[in-house]
């Protein structure tokens, strides 16, 4: 994303420093004399020229002029532990599954993880609760003589003010769409580079429709989850704060809550079939 990979494995990443949230390589340095990026396999600092020595608090200078490092220096002064982040990173713990009783509630809502599009559904869903929990966004079910179809509305309560994330994406959409499902659909297909292409099949002038998305819908999310900008946090105390927040958002209303993982859940599983069969986008 923006320009940055990993110069090890290739991937994008959040911002070039620290270590990668894909291989966990090192990757870049912050030069406590000018406060600068700089290769961490070098003796002296590329900018300043001084005997290189990380800055331990990684302060984000800049210097560079670079529009998007100034975009990345922000998120990182306002970031947030936001409850995507601590899903994604915590899975193992937060679809814990020992049978009937022994369940997290992640799971009761969403099913077993081994299911490639549970612990996407358990992000985007803890997303939603993080955003409500935090007055961001309003979530109410549809009055019942409105829809055949259960909906849970949407309303933008509080601009996202802090780094670019699941949630943000959601927020931000949250102030043009009336519906939960209306929101996350267009988030995937931006995150998806959402496409089809239609090549000529053969001399009778057929039709082949065929996926051109960068991305299946789950590993658009994990990229998303891996380059948000995050602040210095204990994974187990946040994943503690989140699990609370969730059963909180889940025993305010139990059926929103059921609708709003069985929406999420179904609509990441027909991107899931669209990438098998994308002509299925007519029928939509």
């Amino acid at each position: 994303m923006d320009g940055f990979t990993c110069k090890h494995c290739g991937r994008p990443i959040a911002v070039p420093a620290s270590t990668c949230p894909w291989c966990s390589k090192p990757i870049m340095v912050i030069c406590a004399n000018c406060k600068a990026y700089s290769d961490d396999e070098s003796e002296f600092c590329d900018h300043c020229g001084e005997p290189l020595v990380a800055d331990k608090m990684e302060e984000l200078a800049l210097i560079a002029h670079h529009p998007d490092v100034a975009r990345l220096a922000k998120d990182q002064q306002r970031a947030q532990v936001v409850a995507s982040a601590v899903v994604q990173r915590n899975a193992k713990d937060m679809f814990f599954d020992r049978g009937p009783g022994r369940q997290t509630v992640l799971v009761q809502l969403l099913g077993s993880p081994r299911d490639t599009i549970v612990v996407p559904s358990g992000v985007i869903l803890a997303a939603y609760a993080y955003l409500s929990h935090h007055g961001h966004c309003g979530l109410r079910l549809a009055p019942e003589d409105r829809t055949t179809e259960v909906q849970i509305m949407l309303n933008l309560l509080r601009p996202w003010d802090a780094q670019k994330s699941v949630e943000s994406l959601l927020t931000d959409l949250a102030g043009r769409a009336l519906t939960t499902r209306e929101a996350t659909d267009k988030m995937l297909r931006d995150l998806m580079g959402f496409r089809v292409a239609m090549a000529q099949a053969d001399s009778f002038r057929r039709a082949d429709v065929h996926d051109a998305s960068q991305h299946s819908a789950p590993a658009a999310i994990d990229q998303q989850v891996r380059v948000t900008a995050l602040p210095d946090f204990d994974l187990q105390e946040a994943s503690r704060d989140v699990y609370r927040m969730l059963v909180s958002f889940v025993d305010e209303d139990q059926e929103r809550a059921r609708a709003l993982a069985s929406e999420i859940k179904g609509q990441l599983r027909w991107f899931e079939r669209y990438r098998q069969d994308p002509s299925l986008r007519l029928s939509r």
